[in-house]
């Protein structure tokens, strides 16, 4: 599962007013791009149609503001498949209680395959 919450625009320390994209550690494109699952080209042209310049010497694309990174972060995700999409939210310990019973109980969940509540219960398990 891919999630915008791994990329972060980060300010460079090496050049005053440029800022790069480090998703989860990674910041050279190559190393993105196969962390991330989408093809290098792509990832670049991305890059350069939000106004990023390839610094040679480190291997690594800084953007002139935040938000042109964060447009790139955009189009990054959109362009992965929906349902390797996913997003991050917080239940309290009541409300996990509640959906781990409804699905072991199969109260409103009866729709869905044994697989698939595993794969929940075991995340709410965590």
């Amino acid at each position: 599962m891919i999630d915008t919450t791994s990329f972060i625009v980060r300010s460079s320390g090496r050049k005053d007013g440029r800022y790069y994209i480090d998703y989860i550690g990674h910041y050279k494109a190559e190393e993105i791009s196969r962390a991330f699952r989408i093809d290098l080209e792509k990832l670049r042209s991305i890059y350069l149609a939000n106004g990023a310049a390839l610094d040679t010497d480190i291997e690594i694309y800084y953007f002139n503001d935040m938000i042109s990174a964060q447009k790139a972060i955009s189009e990054i995700f959109s362009s992965t498949k929906k349902a390797e999409r996913g997003r991050a939210i917080i239940f309290t310990e009541s409300k996990i209680e509640y959906i781990r019973k409804a699905l072991i109980n199969e109260s409103g969940f009866a729709a869905i395959n044994n697989k698939l509540k595993d794969r929940i219960l075991n995340k709410l398990n965590g």
